[in-house]
């Protein structure tokens, strides 16, 4: 039996559209055995998702196809605690645990940047699955067909938190409100909010956190989608919580609070359960492992 935990993540940060994710301390974790039954068992999720379409296993193809193998038979199981379609990264971690899974499964001939490379095939896209697999704060790209990374730590000075809604949000409806075109002047706009806040994050310039955020490419629009969205982030600001962004593509909002501001999960509990009911607040911090194997 081999066990794959792997780590949910917040892309964009603000500024860092399509650039930056960061991995956080909530985790899905997979669990594969070759069978001998030639069959295709999948557990742990609803029905609908227990077939062959099933994200995890068609990942997990990838890396059979890649190096000539065909298993006998497959069993997954799938222990889900980041919440799905809240703008996490719950997909890119049945992406990387199927890749990881299935790599662990025959003996790993593939290394880390191999299956990077497949996962973003897969994704479309590197900023999720880049912290997924390698951990903390990474900036990604790609270009005419290379991936390419940097991974920084978070400064011990933030804490991080999870708002979320009682309702989803699907990348493919936060993709669609988004201009075609954006002006000269919001480009150089985030250009150096986007530098700022990564550096601001990795070196703990907790002034600078807070002015440095603003997004004009993504938020302005996608926030709409997102019920008490102006609120929430307002009354976060008045606690005393550094900055507020949406976590990916939405709904879930992510605050980055001072360690030196004890009062703020306490605050923000009382307040959500008053103003809107619904949304938990889950107390998170920077995963800087990413996708650990944990058996096999």
């Amino acid at each position: 039996m081999i066990k794959v935990q792997v780590p949910g993540t917040s892309a964009n940060l603000g500024p860092g559209f399509d650039a930056f994710g960061l991995a956080l301390s909530i985790y899905n974790t997979f669990s594969f055995e070759e069978k001998n039954d030639g069959k295709l068992t999948i557990r742990g999720v609803e029905r609908k998702y227990q077939s062959d379409t099933n994200l995890v296993y068609r990942s997990m193809q990838k890396v059979f196809k890649k190096v000539g193998y065909r298993p006998r038979g497959l069993y997954i199981h799938t222990a889900v605690d980041i919440p799905i379609s809240r703008g996490l990264g719950s997909s890119a971690t049945c992406i990387v645990g199927g890749l990881f899974g299935a790599n662990a499964l025959i003996g790993s001939p593939l290394k880390a940047d191999e299956l990077f490379d497949i996962a973003v095939e897969l994704e479309g896209h590197p900023d999720n699955v880049a912290p997924a697999i390698f951990g903390g704060l990474v900036v990604s790209m790609n270009d005419h067909g290379k991936n390419t990374y940097i991974k920084s730590l978070v400064h011990p000075c933030y804490e991080f938190y999870a708002l979320v809604p009682d309702f989803p949000l699907s990348t493919s409806d936060a993709r669609q409100v988004l201009p075609k075109k954006i002006s000269f002047a919001d480009a150089t706009h985030n250009l150096p909010r986007a530098t700022m806040t990564y550096l601001a994050l990795t070196n703990g310039s907790a002034d600078i956190l807070k002015l440095c955020m603003k997004d004009r490419l993504h938020q302005p629009y996608r926030k709409k989608l997102i019920a008490h969205y102006d609120v929430i982030t307002k009354k976060a600001r008045e606690m005393g919580c550094l900055n507020t962004c949406i976590s990916g593509a939405g709904p879930t909002i992510l605050a980055i609070n001072s360690v030196d501001n004890p009062s703020f999960q306490q605050d923000m509990v009382g307040y959500l359960a008053e103003k809107a009911p619904g949304w938990q607040i889950i107390p998170l911090a920077p995963d800087h492992t990413g996708v650990q194997i944990l058996g096999g």
